[in-house]
């Protein structure tokens, strides 16, 4: 019996070690139309064909799915990478070396990261079992070398050398390459590409000039900073509402912070702490009963709220538009503020809260349920924290106060709407989604203070 079973599977087995084949061997082999990209309406047609071939070409050849694939009739991965072309094209119109190099990065970084982790044995990552580390090194190797080509042959990037650009491709395909790693059961096809077009955006950004300027501001600060650090750690340890690992991460982003921002910078921090703090404590023996407390915060609690904060700081000083990055320095800061008091404060004196999806009742401390009472409290702390942006002396002060604000209360709503999603079906985690929530504010300020 064991035999016939064993037999009989085995074709099964076959096909589908024959369809994941040819998934990868497409996946990889689209990546030369990125050498094609030559204009926005080529670049944004080529990625709407590919989504209209997404939807039909497994209809007409079901071998293309995967097993668990099969009932749906449709891969989401097949119809995310198209999309995330089209999505790059939209967002990067201006800067097609930047959508052929996501694009590129896509095709062969991912792409061969699944051929090496399949076909190579080797250790897997602590972080993520389900990756390898031979995985991950093909996608670096592959990756950051199809990308580099692809970009020289599309051309106008505005770095002056070819070992310039080298050390930005480096930069884009270890960011990209980290996050392909997340322990997350989502698809990374657009994680990727955008997590490469982004970081190859902003390292354009850079001006050696900026820097000149800065430099002597940033070093005359160095004595400082250790200073502000080491004394945020203590008394954030103090206070045991962190333990060492958050209280030493929280202590380095201090110091960058006011490296980079100086005491607007560090106000900013201390102001999501202090708040985010007395928020907790207030009702805790009514939230102790309902199992809703916070528990003491981690590296990994430090690096969701304020990670994001900590990755714009460097193009504070490194880039002619200081400004901007301050705001999207602020507005993350404001977005995890606004949700941790919105939380807190709504679970205490919100009443029955409702789902931010479907608007019907939900219970207290559920992912997604939001209140009234939360919601004015979280739109209050976005502007209270837009507030420092008056320390900047820009004479656009009171307008990166309101677009701080707004941005910051855009994130706490993001937080709830992948609350009551995809963390809420297990996808992602809560870090996961504090982080996306911070990034969507910075974005959307940066976006706003620009326009």
């Amino acid at each position: 019996m064991e035999k016939a079973v064993e037999y009989n599977a085995a074709p099964f087995e076959a096909e589908a070690v024959s369809s994941e084949l040819r998934r990868r061997i497409t996946h990889i082999g689209m990546g030369i139309f990125a050498l094609a990209v030559t204009s926005f309406w080529q670049s944004l047609l080529m990625g709407l064909s590919g989504l209209a071939l997404a939807w039909v070409l497994p209809k007409r050849d079901p071998g293309l799915l995967r097993p668990r694939e099969q009932a749906k009739g449709y891969s989401v991965g097949i119809i995310a990478y198209p999309a995330s072309v089209v999505l790059l094209t939209l967002l990067f119109r201006n800067h097609l070396w930047i959508v052929a190099g996501g694009w590129a990065m896509m095709a062969y970084g991912d792409g061969m990261a699944v051929v090496c982790g399949q076909n190579i044995r080797g250790p897997k990552l602590p972080w993520n079992r389900g990756k390898s580390l031979f995985g991950t090194l093909g996608f670096i190797v592959f990756g950051g070398l199809g990308t580099f080509l692809t970009v020289v042959f599309v051309g106008k990037h505005p770095f002056g050398s070819l070992w310039a650009l080298a050390v930005v491709v480096l930069l884009a395909t270890l960011a990209a390459a980290a996050l392909e790693t997340l322990p997350y059961d989502i698809c990374d096809n657009p994680l990727v590409a955008l997590a490469c077009g982004g970081t190859l955006f902003l390292t354009a950004q850079i001006e050696p000039a900026a820097w000149a300027v800065a430099q002597s501001a940033v070093v005359g600060r160095l004595p400082i900073a250790f200073g502000v650090a080491a004394a945020l750690c203590v008394t954030a340890r103090a206070t045991r509402s962190v333990d060492w690992s958050g209280a030493l991460t929280g202590a380095f982003i201090a110091f960058l912070l006011f490296l980079g921002l100086g005491w607007m910078g560090v106000s900013a921090l201390m102001a999501f702490f202090i708040l985010g703090t007395v928020s907790s404590r207030v009702g805790y023996s009514i939230k102790h009963k309902k199992g809703t407390a916070q528990a003491t915060r981690t590296w990994r609690n430090a690096v969701a709220n304020a990670g994001v904060a900590a990755a714009l700081v460097p193009f504070v000083v490194l880039t002619g538009r200081p400004e901007v990055f301050a705001v999207g320095v602020l507005a993350s800061f404001a977005a995890a503020a606004s949700d941790t008091v919105a939380g807190e404060i709504g679970r205490v004196y919100g009443g029955r809260p409702f789902s931010i999806v479907t608007l019907r009742p939900a219970r207290v401390g559920e992912n997604g349920a939001v209140s009234i009472v939360g919601l004015l409290a979280g739109l209050a702390t976005a502007f209270l924290m837009g507030a420092l942006f008056f320390m900047s002396g820009s004479p656009r002060a009171g307008f990166g106060v309101a677009v701080i604000g707004l941005a910051g209360m855009f994130g706490n709503l993001v937080d709830s709407l992948l609350g009551a999603t995809v963390e809420q079906r297990g996808y992602i985690d809560n870090e996961a989604v504090n982080i996306l929530c911070t990034l969507s504010g910075a974005l959307l300020a940066v976006f706003l203070f620009t326009v």
